[in-house]
């Protein structure tokens, strides 16, 4: 499969939010390709278990059949898979600990340790997908995409006829199969929820956070016909609107990247018991704290890093003109 364009028009996946559909290139012509609605996922779900009975019936062995054997033939151990669940209980822990920091470059060194834990899991997880090959689960989630990709192409921009009729289907050959899949997850794939999120904090977007409490000012239909991506860009429309009210200080500089605002809303939670003891002139100061850690929690410290009681203390009890003037400079 090729790799999703990094470069991401977000003005381009808002169009196709709204309109329910992606305009997608396949064989010289145009189709429109309909996003997966909560309905469509229960179809998918019902029609997966289908596909694992069939493999069943035909033989094919299940994922945990599969692993006995290879356990029994000291391919994978019980050990292999006690790494896997460590390293899934590390990444949890990292993400839990990450909530209860507030300083901004504990949460930074966080976020490289996480994202490090995420490659080691996903090379554990790779190697045991690999061993395990093909099975009644993997059977069943192929045929299920392949099916629902083909059955999201419509002929028309009102997806009234679908390209793919079960003709068709069966006289695709896998190159022909591979292309279609090729076409579709270019296009598709950039619809995941990092980038709705996106979408959201993009400039040109800002006009519409008015009008997210009612859904009917974005869609003129009911709730459960929206297509998921429908329903996840007014969820994270009210989501940001609210923490942008709640919370004006947020610097500039965070409010394009969804995880870093969310970082600093935990942030400023869980400092609120710290920076109460602190007044806008850096009259005490914070464990640990570096200068862009004051800044991220809206304080400013003292170029002394001392805090003015300190040096209260250390004049005696009392303080002159020149002594606050040192305190400024």
């Amino acid at each position: 499969m090729t790799s999703v364009p990094t470069k991401v028009n977000f003005r381009y996946l808002f169009k196709d939010i709204v309109y329910g559909f992606s305009e997608v290139e396949f064989a010289g012509s145009t189709f429109y390709v309909k996003h997966l609605s909560s309905l469509d996922q229960v179809d998918l779900e019902e029609l997966e278990e289908s596909f694992f009975q069939e493999a069943q019936k035909r033989g094919l062995p299940t994922e945990e059949e599969i692993l006995t054997r290879l356990r029994d033939e000291e391919m994978w151990t019980t050990a292999d898979d006690a790494e896997i669940t460590k390293a899934e209980a590390y990444i949890e822990s990292l993400e839990n600990t990450r909530k209860q920091l507030y300083l901004k470059t504990q949460i930074e060194d966080n976020v490289v340790e996480r994202d490090k834990a995420r490659i080691r899991l996903n090379q554990l997880l790779s190697i045991k997908s690999n061993l395990i090959g093909k099975s009644c689960e993997t059977h069943a989630k192929s045929r299920t995409s392949d099916h629902y990709i083909l059955k999201s192409f419509y002929e028309d921009r009102e997806l009234q006829t679908p390209y793919f009729s079960e003709e068709k289907i069966d006289e695709l050959n896998k190159d022909e199969l591979l292309e279609i899949i090729i076409s579709y997850n270019n296009k598709i794939l950039c619809l995941n929820d990092d980038n709705i999120q996106r979408i959201v904090l993009q400039d040109f977007y800002s006009a519409y956070f008015p009008f997210s409490d009612n859904v009917m000012n974005f869609y003129d239909k009911p709730l459960f016909e929206l297509s998921l991506n429908q329903v996840k860009l007014i969820v994270f429309t009210r989501m940001f609107k609210n923490i942008f009210e709640g919370y004006p200080k947020m610097p500039d500089t965070l409010k394009k990247d969804p995880q870093k605002i969310i970082d600093y809303v935990n942030a400023q939670d869980k400092a609120k018991d710290v920076t109460d003891t602190l007044d806008k002139d850096g009259a005490s100061t914070i464990m640990g704290a570096k200068e862009e850690d004051y800044e991220y929690l809206g304080y400013k410290q003292n170029p002394q890093g001392r805090s003015l009681s300190d040096m209260l203390k250390a004049k005696g009890g009392r303080m002159d003109m020149n002594d606050l003037m040192e305190t400024m400079t």
